[in-house]
């Protein structure tokens, strides 16, 4: 007789579907004395050594274990060959419903779970979006490359004044100390300061200005109670001696800039100047496309959406409105889930959308074999490390979380699946020359770069 399982599907809705599997009487009978097989092995009985029990005096005494046994089996069995015969791609846990398994008789139960639609994809083409397409005026790179000799400027000793200011390097020696007393990491030779960078504890600084070279002064000040123990809240006395003062240079917008920077000459520089503010601008021009394919995506698409997804991802949006509303100081947790619950109706409305789009763009990234390698995934997250400075460290741990790569993996599939369609619909390019005030705005952000040299 046969043992293969055999499967009945019925679909309850286009994101709905009802498995009913029926385990044949050999298999049930099968899988009964496998279960039996295993509880001997632990199990015990007076009279009788460990393995050596009668199987009559195993069904009488264990029968149900067995039962249990045999049922959770059938049950994951079943389940998963379905998903796998079936191409079921479930979105919820699944709904079971059965009786007990009794040897002798065949094993009948129904599955029901929330499933992935059907997505018939439509043709890329008939999606108008509009593409800005950024270049950058010489006005602007002539006035970035300003400020790129200004940061890059050196410091360098100057010798026709004596007395310290604001924004001088200061070069000097100090030893500080707790009641009379040296303290470890206090006292350092040679040490640069730039005066008005906060690098040193409030009050420092400033008490610096209007020192001269080779002079030996004493700066006190008091350790914040928040700083680290064992000096927290600790008055402390610096005995400083001022070796010289440095100023910065700034480089004049030619070979000496270049060198500064590390390029050969200043074709390079304003080569990669004017390419790294293209690309910043030209970034959030894709980033803006991208968001017009989606909205388009969503007039273009109708499917039923399954319920589930819809709850999880209004779930989420209270979450965030109510955090972000206590966070800011705008509203107590009660009110803040009154006024969302205010405007529940177009959150699922927004909630739905969102959802169907999401699942087209899947759609589209599975049919088009559009996938994401570990090493995109890893300098995506090397580049958010970066863009973040000291806050870097704590990023690196977090995407040590393998859920959290998942995520950030399919944002970067779903990207992908972005441009391939925009590369394919209908698309107004949208000339956009940079202005200068935004110019202005990113410079630190491009200087660092062309200053780096990479």
């Amino acid at each position: 007789m046969s043992r293969t399982m055999h499967m009945e599907t019925e679909d309850l809705s286009p994101v709905r579907k009802r498995v009913r599997i029926t385990v044949p009487g050999p298999r049930v009978d099968a899988s009964f004395s496998s279960a039996y097989a295993q509880i001997a092995k632990t199990a015990r009985a007076p009279g009788f050594r460990r393995g050596r029990i009668p199987k009559s005096y195993l069904v009488k005494r264990y029968r149900q274990d067995a039962i249990s046994d045999v049922a959770r089996a059938l049950l994951n069995e079943g389940w998963q060959k379905a998903m796998d015969d079936l191409s079921i791609v479930p979105v919820t846990e699944p709904e079971i419903t059965a009786d007990s398994p009794a040897q002798g008789k065949e094993f009948v139960f129904t599955v029901e779970v929330e499933v992935v639609p059907q997505i018939d994809l439509k043709p890329y083409g008939e999606l108008k979006v509009e593409k800005e397409v950024w270049t950058v005026p010489d006005e602007v790179l002539e006035h970035e490359l300003g400020h790129l000799a200004e940061r890059a400027a050196p410091y360098k000793e100057i010798t026709d004044r004596d007395v310290v200011e604001t924004d001088d390097q200061l070069v000097f020696n100090y030893a500080g100390s707790i009641d009379g007393e040296l303290f470890a990491g206090g006292s350092q030779d040679d040490a640069e300061l730039i005066i008005g960078s906060g690098q040193f504890i409030p009050g420092f600084e400033e008490q610096l200005i209007g020192k001269t070279v080779g002079e030996d002064t004493t700066i006190e000040v008091t350790f914040p109670a928040d700083y680290a123990e064992p000096l927290a809240g600790k008055v402390a006395s610096f005995a400083c001696h001022i070796k010289a003062i440095k100023a910065q240079v700034v480089p004049e917008i030619g070979p000496d800039l270049a060198e500064a920077v590390g390029e050969d000459d200043m074709e390079a520089v304003r080569t990669k100047m004017r390419e790294q503010i293209q690309l910043h601008h030209q970034d959030g021009g894709n980033k803006k496309a991208r968001a017009e394919v989606r909205t388009a995506l969503i007039a273009q698409y109708d499917f039923i959406v399954p319920p589930s997804l819809i709850q999880a991802s209004v779930e989420d949006r209270r979450n965030d409105f109510i955090r972000k509303k206590v966070q800011d100081g705008e509203t107590k947790v009660d009110d803040a889930k009154a006024a969302f619950e205010a405007q529940l109706d177009e959150m699922k409305a927004t909630a739905e959308n969102e959802v169907r789009v999401t699942l087209a763009i899947d759609a589209i990234a599975d049919t088009e074999s559009i996938e994401v390698d570990p090493m995109e995934v890893n300098a995506a997250i090397e580049e958010i490390i970066r863009s973040m400075g000291r806050y870097g460290s704590q990023l690196r741990q977090m995407y040590r979380d393998p859920n959290r790569r998942a995520g950030l993996r399919r944002q970067l599939r779903h990207e992908k699946a972005l441009d391939h369609v925009l590369a394919q619909a209908d698309v107004t390019v949208i000339d956009k020359v940079v202005p200068m005030h935004d110019c202005e705005d990113d410079a630190h952000d491009h200087g660092e770069e062309a200053e780096s040299g990479e």
